[in-house]
């Protein structure tokens, strides 16, 4: 049977309680800090995006408060072509839906996710009691351009003869 020296083995283990009081980051300790672990610092595009995502269809869902999604340069456009500019635009957007229609419900068929670009796609199936006339299904697919946390730009695709009124014959 091997016997060890006692005076290696208790050396090892004073070194390794010194280590473990004086614990210092790799960089004080002169060593290179590798990608990997910065990476892992860094917030995740994607999840935040997602989040994002589902952030504009509960605000949706639930008629909440959607001019804070609003970056306050935002360009949004309508499937007429249509384009309002910044919060001021958005707000009379919103006051013109408002006097169009009674109540609307959207819910949100799929949405989609691009962290490469920032964009969110969000597929819609609406149903909107349009002022004193019928209530009408409707479908929609927005695309929104996210750029610090925020709605940059946006797109609406829909039949916009679905919201006219009705021609009498």
């Amino acid at each position: 049977m091997a016997m060890r020296k006692k005076g290696k083995a208790s050396k090892k283990k004073k070194g390794a309680a010194r280590k473990k009081a004086g614990r210092r980051t790799p960089a004080a300790r002169g060593r290179k800090v590798t990608r990997k672990k910065v990476a892992a610092k860094r917030p995740d595009p994607a999840a935040a995006l997602a989040a994002f995502a589902r952030k504009i269809v509960k605000t949706t869902v639930e008629n909440g408060d959607f001019l804070s999604l609003y970056a306050p340069d935002v360009v949004s456009t309508e499937a007429t072509g249509q384009s309002v500019h910044g919060h001021a635009g958005i707000a009379e957007k919103a006051k013109g839906w408002e006097q169009m229609q009674e109540g609307a419900s959207w819910t949100a068929r799929s949405v989609c996710l691009d962290p490469r670009s920032g964009t969110i796609c969000i597929e819609w199936d609406g149903e909107v009691k349009l002022r004193g006339g019928p209530t009408i299904q409707m479908t929609e697919v927005a695309v929104h351009q996210i750029e610090n946390g925020k709605i940059s730009a946006e797109r609406y695709y829909y039949n916009p003869a679905a919201l006219m009124p009705a021609q009498q014959a």
